[in-house]
């Protein structure tokens, strides 16, 4: 892997940016969400969603910890959300501005449990789409990230969050029986509008409980533009190095925020582009 140009890249950026918090918050995204995405995962989908969700639990149980009603700053962009999604991206080139992604206690919870109901039904709609032709019917009745609603802010008292874990558990169990129950033609099956296949809706479901849930435990320290974007560069570099000791090893893949199966040397690849693009 190309660390000597993630070091030059970040130093460069650091050099040439140093005043601009757009850009600075656009790079700290990306260097964290490659870091998430260094973490090796199960090739299997159904696996992964339960690896994951044991893993996030931890943080969802320290959730009655923080402050209710304190917003908490995460690293995730809405404009590096449409750059790591759509079919043909723009270049995140001299963005115009920064919608940032910020969560409470209760407001990780919505989140969390929205998001494994939201793909629980859409493994229902792919597969009669696929096999009897039904075209989805859109059904996003939850609110994102960027949005705080005024129930966000409440009190969560310890009996709060165990009425959450137990659904959001269910709901987990749920989605991991009917993701086992797929063959690997329904998961790898394209729709015909374009959409993802379920093996990339999956494995993008089991990283997003990490966003959400130890968005809290794991915020950046500082809310300093230059100082956040050296603490995701330094989780990156980890992550980095992690991989390279790993090696290559079949049993495991490196799945994207948004479930793109990558090589490390992709995900490094990804984030030297952006970070020029950044800087164009």
């Amino acid at each position: 892997m190309n660390t000597s140009a993630l070091d030059a890249s970040r130093d460069r950026l650091l050099k040439t940016a140093a005043n601009d918090g757009i850009v600075l918050a656009h790079a700290t995204a990306t260097r964290a969400v490659a870091a998430w995405t260094l973490a090796p995962a199960p090739q299997d989908p159904a696996r992964h969603l339960e690896m994951a969700h044991a893993q996030a639990r931890r943080h969802l149980a320290r959730l009655t910890l923080h402050d209710p009603a304190r917003e908490v700053l995460a690293v995730m962009t809405d404009e590096l959300f449409f750059r790591l999604t759509d079919a043909r991206p723009a270049p995140l080139t001299a963005p115009a501005g920064v919608t940032r992604f910020v969560y409470t206690p209760r407001k990780t919870l919505r989140r969390v449990l929205d998001h494994a109901l939201d793909h629980l039904n859409q493994i229902d709609q792919w597969l009669a789409w696929q096999h009897d032709g039904v075209v989805p019917t859109p059904t996003d009745g939850w609110v994102p990230s960027t949005v705080t609603l005024p129930d966000d802010r409440l009190p969560l008292t310890p009996a709060d969050l165990d009425a959450w874990l137990w659904r959001i558990d269910q709901a987990t169990r749920l989605v991991v029986r009917r993701a086992g129950q797929l063959s690997e033609a329904e998961l790898d099956w394209l729709p015909p509008d374009g959409g993802w296949p379920l093996r990339r809706v999956l494995h993008h479901l089991a990283r997003s409980e990490r966003l959400y849930a130890a968005a809290l435990d794991e915020a950046l320290p500082d809310e300093d533009p230059a100082r956040r974007y050296e603490a995701a560069s330094r989780r990156l570099d980890d992550g980095v190095r992690a991989a390279s000791d790993r090696g290559r090893d079949e049993s495991i893949v490196y799945a994207g925020l948004y479930g793109v199966l990558q090589t490390p040397e992709e995900v490094v690849d990804l984030v030297l582009t952006i970070e020029r693009e950044l800087l164009a």
